[in-house]
């Protein structure tokens, strides 16, 4: 990578606050191919594989469904940098310069605080992009479906111990639990109508400590 490249690198792992993981597992578990050093590997390494070919995954919450979250995170994060880059010198080239318009906002992903819930082809949760984020950026790996027992509502907590396994699609910005158990309670708990099949429903951040995150889901 070039010395631009290695400083946004470090950048984006300071911003997940994983640098220091990420020099651990490379001091400790880099293939054999590389070098000792992880600075001489970032000089060496292509920006796009810079992570999937640094170490050997770990067996623990920063293991391979971790890095390859994290790794389509930064594919993306360059691929947007590169397209702007690309898009300022060829308005450049041509003497252009842009009329900034306020565009409608995409309407095809989840809006704020909602989440869905899908029966077709599946049972299938699926989180909206800025709590897919704090999610991962907690480091959770367990979800919980959990009910208040002073108001009945309907709560998720993300933590690190127990419940249904975390993990991100390679490609995805929504967290996704394909799980019939859990769509099945979902339902039950906030008297759904299973003929609808779809539901767009309130999700809102409760609590956010170093252990957990809580979400309410109503209606």
């Amino acid at each position: 990578m070039t010395r631009t490249e290695i400083q946004e690198f470090k950048r984006f792992l300071h911003e997940r606050n994983i640098d220091m993981v990420f020099s651990q597992n490379y001091r400790q578990n880099h293939l054999s191919v590389n070098p000792t050093s992880m600075e001489d590997y970032l000089e060496k390494a292509k920006v796009e594989n810079v992570i999937p070919q640094a170490f050997v995954y770990p067996k623990s919450i920063f293991g391979k469904d971790f890095w390859l979250a994290i790794h389509e995170e930064w594919v993306e994060r360059i691929r947007v940098q590169r397209a702007d880059i690309s898009e300022a010198a060829q308005l450049e080239s041509l003497d252009l310069e842009v009329i900034d318009v306020k565009t409608r906002s995409n309407c095809l992903g989840l809006p704020k605080d909602t989440c869905s819930l899908s029966l077709r082809g599946g049972n299938r949760l699926t989180l909206n992009q800025e709590h897919s984020r704090m999610i991962a950026k907690k480091l959770s790996t367990h979800m919980l479906l959990t009910r208040s027992r002073q108001t009945t509502d309907v709560v998720l907590m993300f933590n690190r111990a127990r419940g249904i396994e975390v993990k991100f699609k390679a490609g995805s910005s929504n967290l996704q639990f394909n799980n019939v158990e859990l769509a099945h309670n979902l339902v039950d708990l906030l008297h759904l109508d299973p003929k609808e099949e779809y539901f767009q429903l309130s999700i809102e951040l409760l609590a956010d400590t170093k252990d957990y995150l809580l979400f309410m889901i109503r209606k």
